[in-house]
């Protein structure tokens, strides 16, 4: 345990010390729905289903998906509704 320890806190140090190694371990977030259209190539990418994405709409209110301006996969889905 103590090992995982170690790596997980040099890894965050070394993040947080090197923008460039940020990169590698926190990579940018990636689109799903652009402009009210699903990007299945970015879905496979994270291994999303349409299920998945439709249940995440559904939960944040959002019944049709022409309503959603972006929705992004990074550390959490963030939508975007107009």
């Amino acid at each position: 345990m103590a090992t995982i320890v170690f790596w997980n806190f040099s890894f965050d140090w070394l993040g947080y010390r090197y923008p460039r190694f940020r990169r590698l371990l926190y990579p940018a977030a990636l689109l799903l729905i652009k402009d009210g259209r699903i990007l299945d190539r970015n879905l496979r990418k994270e291994f999303v289903s349409r299920e998945e994405l439709m249940s995440q709409l559904r939960q944040q209110g959002i019944d049709d998906i022409a309503k959603v301006k972006e929705a992004c996969m990074g550390r959490a889905m963030a939508i975007s509704a107009s």
